[in-house]
C-alpha cells in the first residue's frame, strides 16, 4: 500500500486484530468502518477500487494516530481534565485531515460546544464525517476551506489536496482556491466562543493565525501550532502571538515519521497563566512512546 510498508492483506489483518477500533487518550474508543480483502479485490470498477484503497490507507493512519504526537495529545487531554480548557467553549481544528484530533476532542467537550473541523479536502472531511457518524459524534462543524490572513486571497498548492502545501498564487491562472479566514468562519457560526485553536496547515500557520486576529483578541484561546523550524518563519509567528500578550512553549517531543525539524508549539494567555502539567521523567519516555527533543519538562519556554 502507498504510504505504508503493509500489503493490502497485512493492513486488513492489522485492522481485524484491533476489531476495527482505535483507543485514544482518556479511554476514548472509536469504531472504524469494516472493510475486507474481497471488498477491494472483487471490485472491477477502477474508481470504486481506488476509493476503497484510499479508505484502507486512511483507516491504517487512523489506527496509528494515538501513538503519534503522543505528548501533544496527553497535554490537551490534561488541559481538559484539569478544567484549564472550558468544555463549554468550542475548538478550531484547522488542517483537521482525517479528524484524528477533532473527533476525540469533541468527546471531551459538552454538547453545547463544537469542534470547527476545517480542511480543504472533501475526501478528508468525508472520512471524518463517516467516523463521527459511526460513533454518534454530533458536535462537529465540518468546514471545507483554505484559510489565510484575508478573505478572497488567490491561492495555489503543491502536492495532494489531502495533504497540501498552499501559497499565494502569482496570477489567476495559478489559482486553485480562494481563501476564507478564521475570523469570518467563526463570525458566521453560532459557536463563537473559542477555547483552543489548533493549526496544522503545512507551513501556512502564520497566515492562517493572522486571519484569526479578532478571535485571539476577544477569546484568548490556547493556540497550538506545528512548525518546521528549519524552513518556516517560526520566530515571526511567535512574535505575532506574543503581541497579544502570550507566552509560547515548544512541546518537548520529536515527531517520528515527520521531518527532523518538525515541532509543535503551544501558546498561553499570560493573564491566565501556564497550566500545571504532571511532572515527566525523560528516561521513561520510550515506555510511553514519547521521544523527547531535549532534557526538561513537557513544555520548553521559547525566548
Amino acid at each position: 500500500m502507498q504510504n505504508t510498508n503493509l500489503s493490502i492483506s497485512e493492513a486488513i489483518n492489522l485492522l481485524e486484530q484491533h476489531d476495527f477500533k482505535v483507543k485514544f487518550e482518556g479511554g476514548i474508543i472509536l469504531k472504524m468502518p469494516h472493510i475486507s480483502i474481497s471488498d477491494i479485490e472483487n471490485d472491477n470498477i477502477t474508481k470504486k477500487k481506488q476509493d476503497k484503497l484510499g479508505l484502507l490507507r486512511k483507516e491504517i493512519a487512523y489506527l496509528q494516530r494515538p501513538e503519534k504526537e503522543k505528548l501533544l495529545r496527553l497535554i490537551i487531554f490534561e488541559l481538559f481534565h484539569s478544567g484549564y480548557l472550558d468544555k463549554n467553549k468550542s475548538i478550531i481544528d484547522i488542517g483537521c485531515w482525517i479528524a484524528d484530533n477533532a473527533i476525540p476532542w469533541s468527546l471531551l467537550m459538552n454538547k453545547n460546544s463544537v469542534v470547527h473541523a476545517i480542511d480543504p479536502s472533501e475526501e478528508n472531511l468525508n472520512f471524518g464525517k463517516n467516523i463521527a457518524d459511526l460513533n454518534d459524534c454530533k458536535n462537529i462543524n465540518w468546514v471545507k476551506a483554505v484559510c489565510s490572513e484575508e478573505v478572497g486571497e488567490h491561492l495555489s498548492f503543491k502536492g495532494n489536496i489531502e495533504h497540501a502545501n498552499f501559497k499565494n498564487a502569482n496570477n489567476e491562472k495559478e489559482t486553485t482556491h480562494i481563501s476564507n479566514n478564521l475570523d469570518n468562519i467563526i463570525n458566521c457560526s453560532q459557536y463563537k466562543s473559542i477555547s483552543l485553536i489548533h493549526a496544522d496547515v503545512e507551513g501556512f500557520e502564520e497566515k492562517t493565525l493572522r486571519g484569526a486576529k479578532n478571535i485571539i483578541e476577544k477569546e484568548k484561546p490556547v493556540i497550538l501550532f506545528e512548525q518546521h523550524i528549519s524552513s518556516d518563519k517560526t520566530k515571526d509567528l511567535i512574535e505575532y502571538i506574543k503581541d497579544f500578550d502570550y507566552d509560547t512553549f515548544m512541546i518537548n517531543e520529536i515527531l517520528p515519521g515527520c521531518q527532523p525539524d518538525c515541532r509543535n508549539f503551544i501558546s498561553f494567555d499570560k493573564k491566565k497563566g501556564v497550566p500545571k502539567l504532571p511532572k515527566i521523567i525523560n528516561s521513561q519516555g520510550r515506555q510511553m512512546n514519547i521521544f523527547f527533543a531535549c532534557l526538561g519538562e513537557a513544555l520548553i519556554p521559547v525566548n
